[in-house]
């Protein structure tokens, strides 16, 4: 049986700006003071590297689901120290994954640094892979309905392996690709439904840790105002949906939520008015055959013996305020999931609602990511 801690985040008056330093930061910075009053001390060169990788658009999971099998670029950022990066054998990286309907930007958020989630990690030394998933952004943009959930999660694996061996491509660099000693899994919303297959479906491979924040696999926690959401988007997916870049892509790709305003309201409790409209801004339309892969995949997940495979240390994050799902109710069913490990951590953040990294309360979100990770050596 799993042994389970309970921590909980409170939210603090000081952090509501989003730019809280945290204990390390706060006490260099004491540090910096103490010699005549002067700081000497000085936060590390942050970069953020452009990366490629060369992945297959295949299914190997245990969720079953359809891909066209064909080859794809997938790209990001590595976001981390300058003096780390400028390595050349690295002992960390995380690797997080976006919900969706977001995109990089939900946790690499460049239209305002105070809520930079990898920016702001890599002040306090964490090297994170930030990246646009098969249907987003930059990368590959195959019909919507040619991915899934599992094919996404085997493509996280084939990142994975290439993180490991530095079989990618950084722009500019004429040294080889970095390559990582260990490799943590961190998801937000939906796309724990790719997370959590690549932990527990290759028996030949594991990741070093997973996180699993913004979700829960319980249907009990679902709100309805979020299953609400599903009509318009499966209506307009039926009908053929829209191209992936609203103009010249390939079809069957739609908002979720389809209307801003539900878009809005369920990703934001307590988020400045700037972020929550250059949020609305940059989102992206979702693959169909991400959502249309949702039933089985949390049928899946929901198995205890299935879930029960994962023995890497497990952190649950959520805002007690989520209007997706009910919490703590949510976190606290999903923690009874993992009975393989013997570390799981279930974290809620008070005050805060869906958008953890974009919400107030960022830097309390922050604060416990950077607590659970460092302690765990990444």
């Amino acid at each position: 049986m799993s042994s389970i801690t309970v921590a909980e985040a409170v939210h603090e008056p000081r952090s509501r700006s989003g730019t809280g330093i945290g204990w390390l930061g706060r006490l260099m910075s004491i540090a910096a003071l103490a010699v005549g009053g002067v700081a000497i001390a000085a936060p590390p060169a942050i970069v953020s590297l452009p990366v490629t990788f060369q992945v297959e658009n295949q299914n190997r999971t245990l969720v079953a689901c359809l891909s066209d099998g064909r080859p794809y670029e997938i790209r990001g950022h590595l976001v981390g120290p300058a003096s780390l990066l400028s390595g050349s054998s690295l002992p960390a990286v995380t690797t997080y994954l976006h919900g969706i309907g977001w995109g990089e930007f939900f946790w690499h958020f460049t239209a305002n640094p105070q809520y930079d989630y990898a920016s702001r990690m890599a002040e306090q030394g964490h090297v994170s892979l930030v990246y646009e998933q098969l249907g987003y952004g930059g990368s590959g943009r195959p019909s919507g309905l040619a991915v899934c959930y599992g094919s996404e999660a085997t493509i996280v694996r084939q990142i994975v392996d290439s993180l490991r061996a530095g079989t990618y491509v950084v722009e500019g660099r004429t040294a080889p690709a970095p390559t990582f000693s260990r490799v943590a899994l961190a998801s937000h919303q939906a796309a724990a439904l790719i997370a959590e297959p690549v932990a527990y479906s290759f028996r030949d491979f594991d990741i070093d840790a997973l996180i699993v924040t913004g979700f829960s696999d319980a249907p009990l926690a679902f709100r309805p105002r979020f299953l609400a959401q599903a009509a318009p988007f499966f209506a307009s997916c039926l009908a053929g949906g829209q191209r992936s870049d609203g103009a010249t892509g390939p079809f069957f790709y739609q908002f979720f939520p389809v209307a801003d305003r539900a878009f809005r309201d369920l990703s934001f409790t307590d988020a400045e008015a700037s972020v929550i409209d250059q949020s609305a801004a940059l989102r992206d339309r979702s693959p169909c055959g991400e959502a249309a892969s949702f039933p089985q995949s949390i049928t899946v997940d929901a198995l205890k013996l299935v879930l029960g495979r994962i023995q890497v240390p497990v952190l649950l994050v959520n805002g007690l305020e989520d209007r997706y799902f009910i919490q703590p109710l949510g976190g606290n069913l999903q923690r009874t999931l993992f009975q393989g490990s013997n570390d799981v951590t279930a974290a809620f953040i008070a005050g805060s609602g869906h958008a953890l990294p974009l919400e107030r309360t960022a830097a309390d979100f922050r604060q416990v990511m950077h607590e659970w990770l460092s302690a765990r050596g990444f």
